[in-house]
């Protein structure tokens, strides 16, 4: 397996399982909440059901009252059945929020059999306190009470456990789900995490392992030994890379023997031998040229699959920070309906649609971690056109924060940048790269003291000018004119590759754009980068961009 397959197949089972965990953890935050609203709506038909009932006793006596002062009962009568039917609206509209029909035509069937007796009761209630007359108080109320029992009482009773018997049902399915939803949630981010981490650890141990073969054969090379020979070991882009390596040496040696005999010779041969060798060596010369350009684009193609997998376990950390709070969130849910025994006071409802928001909004932030690792991730297409240098500098910080996050702080200015012309896969690929570098040039543990500074604004001759800068250790003098050298690097052994700073200056090469740096030893370091602007209406370019 090639060292490009597993790269993809890592990005691919990384960007699969997050979106599939987003996507469970989306729907079980959606239907918790669905689920709280409608056991809020089956608590309140409870309370409307005993408002109800208790409504039997204080409107006659609201009704003898009046009757005993010599007033005309019929606003009171009026108003007694206006709140009746203003509740058992409500009670139809509660029922409607289950969402189940067949349960719906059943419930809205038992609230108007209700509704009806209800009202019959009332329209009878005035005549029962005429007749009791001004001594009969104690009697009228009682027969009012009897008649409701007899006439309301058994509908309310019937639609009231029914409502009871729901509410019992719906509470224990929904604890149920919460339950196994915090298993499925505990076990498949576990599972998860482990899978990405154990691809990551091969596919990093590949890229070190080979990378620091590359580069002892490379510094050989470097000191004129042209006998070096590299190891090939498999089939992937390494392996290659190796063989390609090899191919030029022998090459080369065969160059240099050719031309020491052409030497020798050079006494005896003619003037048309001399130049038929000369002919000769300049096409081998150009062959060789070619295959080293080969070997060179795919260098560059390693250091970038070197920077996805570098980036691998802060992502994974990324990842776990979101988790970790919805997980918080829905237990927490969970609790607090196991707890509640009767209607939640208004603060417990807010507290509760208040975690399942934050559990929301906890998905939605791994969802965007997806999307900007798949900028990166995407198969290297060599299409050109419009770039967004905001949105492209905004993902780049963002996958660099695991390496930025406790050395400095990065602030961003891109307002009225008008857009670039080139490849936001590759543009992506420069910026990330500078970020850990400036990161690298920080010391960890002075985050307020340091920062960042990534800079986009219009520059002349429809240029568009974008700054990298640090305040870091800054680069020695005498190291400004090798930095863009291949294989040069400050860093540790199987730290730095030295292919960061050369692929960059080779990419905006490229895209018709130069890059320089400044820096000061002790005060950091800005690297300025200068790109063509997008026209409006050009089309896009494919091809243009090989590397």
């Amino acid at each position: 397996m090639t060292v490009r397959t597993r790269i993809l197949l890592f990005a691919a089972v990384t960007v699969g399982l997050v979106a599939v965990l987003s996507g469970a953890l989306y729907s079980l935050a959606t239907r918790g909440r669905s689920s709280t609203e409608q056991v809020f709506a089956m608590q309140e038909r409870n309370t409307l059901y005993g408002k109800l009932t208790g409504d039997a006793v204080w409107v006659p006596h609201e009704l003898l009252e009046a009757h005993g002062r010599g007033q005309e009962p019929w606003a009171l009568l009026e108003a007694g059945q206006r709140r009746a039917e203003e509740d058992f609206a409500h009670l139809r509209e509660l029922a409607s929020r289950e969402g189940r029909p067949e349960a719906l035509s059943e419930d809205l069937a038992l609230i108007e059999l209700a509704r009806r007796a209800y009202l019959d009761w009332m329209a009878h209630l005035e005549a029962r306190v005429r007749q009791a007359g001004t001594g009969g108080g104690e009697r009228a109320l009682h027969e009012s009470i009897d008649a409701f029992r007899a006439e309301v009482m058994p509908h309310l009773d019937k639609a009231w456990a029914l409502n009871r018997e729901r509410l019992a049902w719906r509470k224990s399915v929904r604890l149920e789900v919460l339950r196994a939803s915090q298993v499925f949630s505990v076990t498949v981010p576990l599972v998860a995490l482990g899978l990405v981490s154990a691809l990551a650890a091969t596919v990093l141990f590949t890229l070190r392992r080979s990378s620091l073969e590359l580069l002892r054969g490379a510094a050989r090379i470097g000191r004129g030994d042209f006998t070096t020979e590299l190891p090939v070991k498999g089939r992937d882009e390494y392996a290659s890379l190796a063989r390609a390596f090899n191919r030029m040496m022998a090459e080369l040696r065969d160059t240099v023997r050719e031309k020491e005999r052409l030497a020798k010779a050079e006494a005896e041969a003619s003037e048309r031998e001399m130049r038929r060798y000369n002919i000769l060596l300049e096409e081998t010369v150009r062959q060789r040229t070619t295959e080293l350009e080969e070997a060179n684009a795919q260098l560059l193609f390693a250091d970038r699959l070197a920077t996805v997998g570098q980036l691998a376990a802060g992502v994974g950390h990324e990842i776990n920070n979101p988790l970790a709070f919805i997980l918080g969130n829905l237990s927490y849910a969970r609790e607090e309906l196991e707890r509640m025994q009767g209607a939640p006071s208004p603060l417990e409802r807010e507290e509760l649609l208040a975690a399942l928001s934050e559990a929301h909004e906890g998905a939605e932030r791994v969802k965007l971690l997806v999307q900007d690792l798949k900028m990166l991730a995407r198969a290297d297409d060599a299409v050109s056109g419009p770039v967004d240098l905001e949105a492209v500098l905004r993902s780049a910080s963002k996958m660099a924060a695991h390496e930025v996050r406790q050395r400095a702080r990065v602030v961003m200015r891109t307002e009225g940048t008008p857009r670039a012309h080139g490849n936001a896969a590759r543009l992506c690929q420069v910026f990330l790269n500078l970020i850990i570098n400036a990161a690298h040039a920080i010391a960890p543990g002075h985050v307020e003291q340091n920062e960042i500074r990534l800079v986009t604004r219009r520059g002349p001759d429809s240029r568009v000018l974008v700054e990298v800068g640090d305040t870091g250790c800054g680069i020695p003098s005498e190291n400004l004119e090798h930095i863009f050298r291949p294989f040069f690097t400050t860093k540790p052994a199987g730290v730095g590759s030295g292919l960061g700073l050369s692929v960059c200056h080779r990419i905006i090469t490229m895209h018709g754009g130069d890059i320089t740096v400044e820096s000061q030893p002790g005060r950091g370091t800005t690297f300025r980068i200068s790109l063509p602007v997008h026209l409006a209406g050009a089309a896009p370019e494919s091809g243009v961009m090989v590397a």
